[in-house]
């Protein structure tokens, strides 16, 4: 899916690729030209792992200023040379934790790293400039590192959040359509509805009237050091109408729904939204009849989503498409039964 997977991305951030409804999705500012707030000050975390602070019970919050710091340790997705400190933590309980860093004063980036000081996780722009990372495993006794750091050089002041997790369960109900997606891991190569990101879109027809019902499978992943997450794309035909589609994940999800296609994967026009785990998220479009789109769904963070995490995709409005071929049935009336008992 590495591909056109940076595609996806400028799409929600740029929109050079259509019209694009924008919504509530924040547009961040250029990298290169923004330098944060610059301050720093004594409040922050420790200066190197010896010196963390200690997280003693959750949830956690504080506040600091980096500037007055050095850099102590190179996160893997941020390229940073930048000032950064050091909190630690040591999970009581087998679960999920949260870190957050959003509503800070700079460009941060965040890490995760374990004992023996090997990252686990790393996030640059979660949300808009700065860090977040969503459902963390972490195991009993075992202690975890929590670095606020910079992308490139950048420092300044930020709030931080430790939160345990209250895992999102989504259910798939009896005749629901499978995915059927192998599970992604280390290392993993979207050969699976990747769509434009890779190849293949997932075909769904209607299975009552102009609805379908999926259970489907996603989450993120190391492909060679770099971050990425599984995306699914589905092809579907309008009626005419309304098409609407529904996903609700046990992750934080992004859908679009693009409602003029290209088959080269270069001029598209859609909308998209995102939303919490356990949340319905939808966007509807006015289809025409036998017109194609594509529906996507995945992560709508780039880390931290356990691979195998669950979504039902509701789809409402769709037609038999050409490609939808009707299954034959027996004939059941009595008249029919007996004749074929007579040839």
């Amino acid at each position: 899916m590495r591909g056109l997977l940076a595609v996806i991305l400028a799409l929600c951030i740029a929109g050079t690729a259509g019209a694009v409804n924008t919504g509530n999705f924040q547009i961040i500012p250029d990298k290169d030209t923004y330098v944060g707030d610059n301050m720093g000050d004594g409040r922050e975390g420790g200066e190197t792992a010896a010196s963390a602070m200690v997280i003693g019970s959750l949830p956690f919050s504080d506040s600091g200023a980096t500037c007055d710091n050095l850099d102590d340790i190179t996160l893997p997705c941020a390229a940073s040379a930048a000032a950064d400190v050091f909190y630690v933590y040591t999970a009581t309980a087998t679960t999920l934790i949260n870190v957050s860093m959003c509503g800070s004063g700079y460009d941060t980036a965040l890490g995760i790293y374990d004992s023996a000081l090997i990252n686990l996780l790393c996030n640059d722009d979660s949300c808009g400039l700065q860090s977040e990372i969503n459902n963390i495993p972490v195991t009993a006794g075992q202690t975890y590192y929590i670095v606020v750091d910079g992308f490139s050089t950048n420092c300044g002041s930020y709030v931080i959040s430790v939160t345990g997790v209250v895992p999102c369960v989504v259910d798939c109900p009896a005749g629901a359509l499978l995915e059927g997606e192998p599970l992604c891991g280390p290392d993993y190569y979207d050969t699976t509805n990747g769509g434009c990101n890779s190849t293949g879109f997932e075909l769904i027809c209607p299975q009552s009237g102009t609805t379908a019902v999926m259970c489907g499978q996603s989450g993120t992943y190391t492909y060679f050091g770099s971050s990425y997450r599984d995306t699914d794309w589905f092809r579907v035909t309008g009626t005419g109408g309304t098409l609407t589609a529904t996903v609700n994940a046990e992750f934080a999800v992004q859908l679009i729904l693009f409602y003029v296609i290209d088959y080269n994967c270069v001029n598209y026009q859609y909308n998209y939204t995102s939303g919490p785990c356990g949340q319905d998220v939808s966007l509807s479009y006015n289809i025409g009849n036998n017109v194609e789109t594509w529906v996507w769904v995945g992560p709508s963070v780039f880390t931290g989503v356990t691979c195998g995490s669950e979504y039902l995709l509701t789809l409402t409005g769709i037609g038999n498409g050409p490609d939808c071929i009707p299954v034959p049935t027996e004939k059941t009336s009595w008249g029919a039964i007996k004749n074929l008992y007579n040839r």
